[in-house]
């Protein structure tokens, strides 16, 4: 289940829903983009809840977030808490292959290791993925 673009307050109720629901696989989309624009704290909150906070390149590429407010994020919810998507396929943004790879290479820039970058972008989304398979 993903969020999508709901507001906070939306988000807070669909995830407690779909936890009582029993539903494991939760990915609160685009925590850092300006309508949703959620706080370090329920970031934090919403990751202890199990939800997954998907962090899109193309938030950070365009300026609606910056590149270190979304490391100080990830490194305060933690990279197990993470998965990487690049939201590409706007004419004007990098081709979409590239997205994973640009955005890797800004995080390991930015200090995380190849295994942190490892998680967010592999193990994590297989984790997503053979839940949803089960």
């Amino acid at each position: 289940m993903a969020t999508g673009h709901l507001s906070r307050d939306e988000i807070f109720a669909v995830v407690d829903a779909a936890i009582d629901a029993g539903v494991k696989q939760i990915i609160v989309t685009h925590p850092d983009f300006p309508t949703q624009n959620l706080s370090l704290e329920d970031q934090q909150a919403l990751a202890a809840k199990g939800a997954y906070l998907e962090r899109c390149f193309t938030t950070a590429y365009t300026g609606k977030v910056q590149w270190e407010t979304m490391f100080e994020r990830i490194r305060a919810t933690g990279v197990t808490a993470n998965v990487l998507s690049s939201d590409l396929g706007q004419p004007s943004s990098p081709p979409v292959e590239d997205g994973l790879a640009l955005m890797a290479d800004r995080l390991l820039a930015a200090g995380f290791t190849e295994d942190e970058v490892h998680i967010m972008a592999v193990r994590n989304t297989v984790e997503l993925a053979v839940g949803i398979a089960a």
